[in-house]
C-alpha cells in the first residue's frame, strides 16, 4: 500500500491542483452541512471518483483526446436520443438516463464532448472557416445538433453548451461578422419560442418544460419585484441566506435556512455559503474558478497547439460559466435555471465530467509543445 501511494506523481499546473481541492474540501463541508453524515459518505465517494478519473485523465497523453473528443461526440448524440425513448423523469424532467443501475445525465457527457469535438473541427478545418456555409457545416451543425437535444428537457444547459462554442469560436479567431450572425439568429429562435410558447400551446409535446421557462422568465421579470409574493420562493429564500451571512457569515454548519430553502445542497448552496461563511466566503469562491479561468488562459498562450489551446480554455470557461450562472441566480440577477456550482454542489456525473475536463487540461499543461495530436 506504502509504495503504491509512494508511486502516485501530480503533474501539470500545480496551481490548479491546489484550487480544485479547496473547492472539493469546500463541497465537503457545506454538503455535510446542508445534508448531513448520511448524504456526506455518498457525496465523498463520488468525489473520489471524480478525483481518481482526474488523475487518470491528466496522465493521458493529450493527443489522444482528438480522437476520444469525435468518439465521445457520437455517443453522446446516441444517449441524447436515449432520454427521449427511455429517459427516466426527476423533479419534472426526464435528463437522466439509468442503464445497469448506473444513473446518469448524457447531457455532462455532451457538455466535454462538444468542446472537444468543435476544438478538433476548429483546428482542422481552419482554412475553411471564412464563409458563412462552411461555418455552419463544420461547427454551427454539430453544436446546435447537441443543444436541440438538449434544449426539451434542459433550456439552461442548451443555453450555456451554445455560449462556450460561440466563446471557442471568438477564441480560435471565427470571423466576427459570422459570430455575430450565428448569435443574432440563435436570440431569433429563443424569442419565437418563448413567445410562442407563452402565447400557445404548439410546444407542450416537443418542449414538455416550455410553460416552466416562460413562468419562470416572467416571474423574475414581473414589474411588482418589491412584492414578495411575485417572487420565485426559491430566491426569496436563498436571499435571506444572504442577508443572514453579512460579512464574516453565522459559521460552518450553523445555517439556519439549510432547511427551508429547496435544492441547498445543488442548486442553491451558494447562498448557504454566504450565509455560514459570509461575503469573505463567497468571493473566495468566486477567486478560485477566476484562478482556474486565468491559469487555463496562460496554458493556451504556452502551448503550441491551437487544439490545446480551445480545450484549455474551453473546458475551463465551461465551468466557469456555469459557475457564474449559480451564483447570479441566488443573487437573483437571473431567473432560476437548475444549474449546479461546480465541483461544490451535491452531484454524481456533474463532478465526475468536471473533474474529468479539469484532468484534460493539466494534461495539456504537462507537454504545451505536444503537436502529434493532427497526427491522430
Amino acid at each position: 500500500m506504502t509504495d503504491w501511494v509512494a508511486n502516485i506523481k501530480i503533474e501539470g499546473d500545480r496551481i490548479i491542483w491546489g484550487v480544485v481541492f479547496f473547492l472539493l474540501i469546500f463541497s465537503l463541508l457545506i454538503v455535510y452541512s446542508t445534508s448531513g453524515w448520511n448524504i456526506l459518505f455518498g457525496h465523498i465517494i463520488k468525489l473520489g471518483i471524480g478525483v481518481s478519473a482526474m488523475y487518470l485523465v491528466h496522465k493521458i497523453k493529450f493527443k489522444y483526446f482528438s480522437k476520444l473528443g469525435q468518439l465521445a461526440y457520437f455517443l453522446s448524440l446516441g444517449l441524447l436520443v436515449l432520454v427521449f425513448i427511455i429517459g427516466v423523469s426527476v423533479n419534472g424532467a426526464s435528463r437522466w438516463l439509468s442503464i445497469a443501475g448506473l444513473q446518469f445525465q448524457p447531457s455532462d457527457i455532451a457538455k466535454l464532448a462538444i468542446l472537444l469535438y468543435l476544438a478538433r473541427q476548429l483546428s482542422k478545418q481552419r482554412d475553411f472557416l471564412h464563409r458563412l456555409p462552411d461555418l455552419i457545416w463544420h461547427i454551427i451543425s454539430p453544436l446546435v445538433l447537441i443543444c436541440a437535444l438538449v434544449l426539451p428537457n434542459n433550456f439552461s444547459t442548451s443555453a450555456l453548451i451554445f455560449l462556450n462554442g460561440i466563446v471557442v469560436m471568438f477564441i480560435a479567431h471565427v470571423r466576427l461578422k459570422l459570430i455575430f450572425s450565428v448569435i443574432i439568429s440563435a436570440f431569433i429562435l429563443a424569442m419565437s419560442i418563448y413567445f410562442t410558447a407563452k402565447y400557445t400551446s404548439v410546444f407542450s409535446d416537443l418542449l414538455p418544460r416550455s410553460a416552466t421557462w416562460v413562468s419562470r422568465i416572467d416571474s423574475f421579470f414581473d414589474g411588482s419585484q418589491n412584492d414578495m409574493t411575485h417572487k420565485d420562493f426559491q430566491q426569496v429564500q436563498a436571499l435571506v441566506a444572504i442577508q443572514n451571512g453579512d460579512i464574516t457569515g453565522v459559521g460552518p454548519g450553523k445555517s439556519i435556512q439549510k432547511g427551508i430553502l429547496p435544492y441547498s445542497s445543488s442548486d442553491f448552496i451558494y447562498a448557504i455559503i454566504i450565509e455560514e461563511y459570509g461575503v469573505i466566503g463567497g468571493v473566495s469562491v468566486i477567486l478560485a474558478y477566476l484562478i482556474l479561468l486565468f491559469r487555463a488562459i496562460r496554458i493556451s498562450f504556452k502551448t503550441e497547439s491551437l487544439f490545446a489551446s480551445l480545450v484549455a480554455v474551453g473546458l475551463i470557461f465551461s465551468l466557469v460559466s456555469q459557475a457564474i450562472v449559480n451564483i447570479l441566480v441566488s443573487v437573483e440577477v437571473l431567473p432560476v435555471t437548475g444549474q449546479t456550482l461546480p465541483l461544490i454542489s451535491m452531484g454524481g456525473t456533474s463532478i465526475v465530467f468536471s473533474c474529468i475536463a479539469i484532468g484534460i487540461v493539466l494534461s495539456i499543461s504537462r507537454d504545451s509543445t505536444d503537436r502529434e495530436y493532427e497526427k491522430v
